[in-house]
């Protein structure tokens, strides 16, 4: 004859039990932490970021906030105690060795607010958010900046359907020296077992089209 259980027993499968699915939905909170924050931070920058200024036609779009990615930002926590010199001049300060922009025709006081120091400004003398460095960028840079508008410049992030979600100038730019540095090239990938060229044998590569003219009788 089976065995009746008794309530004791009843008890202790139903805590086992339990036991089991708290580690279980422990075990998948602690999986889903990372992902989470990782996502809320994404979220975060979208959320703390500025509303692209963009040219007449283009669609809305959103630029990622970058201002917790500066070292030296806000800028004020040095400059505060100090006297603003705007005379162009050879720099000898810690965050900027040299200015490469503009052929020479760059200096600090051009991009950034002499009078408020955690603030860019245009051309125009208008004051911009770090966070839409964009803006400046667009006083000299305009058709880069138009094409980065209409994103055929640039990155965007997230998907390439719904709303446009953008990184800035200088998430690839420096802004104090904004050209692409050369880099060498990445080696050519192994070719595929079986593959191989045999030594000394060079042979005329046809595209795929031509080749499966060859092969017809």
């Amino acid at each position: 004859m089976r065995d009746i259980p008794t309530s004791s027993t009843k008890e202790r499968r139903a805590s086992r039990a339990a036991a089991a699915c708290r580690f279980f939905i422990s075990a998948v909170i602690a999986l889903s932490l990372p992902v989470l924050a990782g996502q809320a931070q994404e979220q975060a920058d979208v959320d703390a970021g500025a509303a692209a200024e963009v040219y007449p036609g283009a669609p809305p779009a959103t630029v990622i906030a970058r201002k917790d990615q500066l070292v030296f930002y806000p800028c004020s926590q040095c400059h505060a105690t100090m006297t603003t010199d705007t005379t162009v001049r050879e720099l000898n300060v810690m965050h900027v060795a040299e200015i490469d922009h503009g052929e020479g025709r760059i200096w600090c006081m051009n991009c950034h607010d002499s009078d408020d120091h955690d603030t860019l400004q245009t051309l125009l003398a208008e004051p911009v958010d770090f966070d839409a460095s964009h803006l400046v960028c667009g006083g000299c840079h305009s058709a880069r900046y138009r094409d980065w508008a209409f994103g055929a410049h640039g990155k965007r992030a997230d998907d390439w359907q719904g709303d446009r979600i953008l990184y800035a100038c200088t998430e690839c730019h420096d802004a104090h020296r904004p050209a692409i540095q050369p880099r060498a090239p990445e080696p050519p990938p192994a070719v595929r077992s079986g593959l191989e060229r045999e030594p000394g044998r060079i042979e005329k590569q046809l595209p795929g089209w031509r080749q499966s003219q060859e092969e017809q009788p």
